[in-house]
């Protein structure tokens, strides 16, 4: 692959009676690089405690392989601080680390959780793993795997906590890393173009069927498609010159993918200077905010700054709280979220009607919807003003 897009979805269950999760996914966008990373720490136990030692540990494994320390000093510097199980002898928490260059090298390092797996064309590719043992006599016989690959253009590469794969122990026998893989591949059959989000979802709900009465542990499973970038475009504002109109709308009219538009005076600009016509009586769906209208070529026309304002709180929280909502910040959500790419073509001409207010309100707005869309969802921006 010579660039590289990424699809990355995740599904987390805690284990039945808990409220809290004991596994935690931490992921970060280290722009200068172009580099993505995505942490699974699943602490011993489970609940509050539990959660509190994933975190430390997600937190501390992010920090250190984004300063690029070797694997044996990074991971050393973590066990010195982890507590450890007086009992078993054990780390108090298990990671997995996916580390994703701007070159589309992938890398992995794995302490105590299953391994992940990787799908080409729906047959399994066995990575090359290997042992890297801590040097330290205090940490004699530790080791963590470590894998390496380039990935082809339709791979997907899977991670998991062992509430996954032990899901069925004691009902019948564990589901094990090879039921995981057969389930995946048959998913993926059924549903060749599911989505990262919805897959990883569909497999913790699969390991809960597994246990019959409820996870006996918290279930966590990430998915990492490697694919076609999906594009989307949102235009929002108007140019600050109005001789720019043409050139706005043009590049709104010249994207491939889905578009978007926030706004009114955005949609009649565009439907003006590319001649459509707008289509059929307004849209309510009734959730606080203006009506959609409906233009020819466009997948969705909203409202502005109300409607970024709530996309912006929606794209904060975790997607299961409101996906099954209709609204018309949900939609803008939900096509944001399903893209890879997201250009933004913002107009930076002050709204006569509105003061300066909506203005600057829109820009701050469409900055922190672009800082949220990469450091929490790992997708590429783009930022155009006119």
């Amino acid at each position: 692959m010579t660039s590289c897009f990424v699809e990355i979805g995740h599904h987390q269950k805690a284990k039945a009676g808990e409220h809290s999760y004991g596994d935690v996914i931490l992921k970060r966008f280290i722009r200068e690089e172009n580099r993505r990373l995505v942490v699974l720490s699943d602490g011993m136990g489970s609940g509050i405690k539990a959660n509190v030692l994933a975190s430390l540990t997600a937190s501390m494994a992010l920090n250190f392989v984004s300063e690029r320390k070797s694997i044996a000093e990074a991971f050393e510097r973590i066990f010195n601080i982890l507590p450890e199980c007086s009992v078993r002898k054990m780390g108090y928490a298990t990671f997995t680390i996916i580390d994703m260059l701007d070159d589309c090298r992938v890398s992995l390092i794995v302490y105590d959780n299953p391994l992940p797996f990787l799908l080409r064309q729906g047959e399994l590719v066995e990575l090359d793993w290997q042992s890297i043992e801590l040097s330290s006599t205090r940490y004699a016989g530790k080791a963590v795997a470590s894998a390496s690959f380039e990935p082809s253009l339709g791979d997907r590469l899977f991670a998991f906590s062992d509430g996954i794969s032990q899901s069925g122990l004691g009902r019948t026998s564990e589901w094990g890393r090879t039921g995981a893989v057969a389930y995946t591949q048959k998913a993926l059959r059924e549903f060749p173009g599911i989505a990262a989000r919805d897959l990883s979802e569909k497999i913790v709900n699969k390991a809960e069927l597994n246990d019959k009465s409820g996870l006996k542990d918290d279930a966590s499973h990430i998915t990492i498609h490697f694919r076609e970038p999906r594009r989307l475009m949102i235009a929002t504002g108007a140019p600050a010159r109005q001789e720019r109109d043409f050139a706005f709308a043009r590049r709104f009219g010249d994207a491939t993918g889905s578009r978007v538009i926030a706004g009114g005076t955005t949609s009649e600009l565009i439907a003006r200077e590319l001649e459509l016509q707008f289509s059929g009586t307004m849209l309510s769906l009734n959730d606080g905010l203006p009506p959609i209208s409906q233009l020819a070529g466009v997948d969705l026309v909203s409202e502005g700054v109300m409607t970024l304002s709530r996309v912006e709180k929606l794209l904060r929280t975790d997607e299961v709280t409101w996906r099954n909502q209709d609204g018309v910040a949900e939609r803008m959500a939900r096509l944001i979220l399903n893209a890879d790419l997201i250009e933004f073509i913002v107009g930076t001409a002050s709204n006569e009607s509105h003061f300066d207010l909506e203005y600057k309100l829109r820009v701050q707005l469409v900055k922190d919807i672009a800082e949220l869309i990469e450091a929490r969802h790992l997708k590429k921006v783009v930022l155009e003003y006119f």
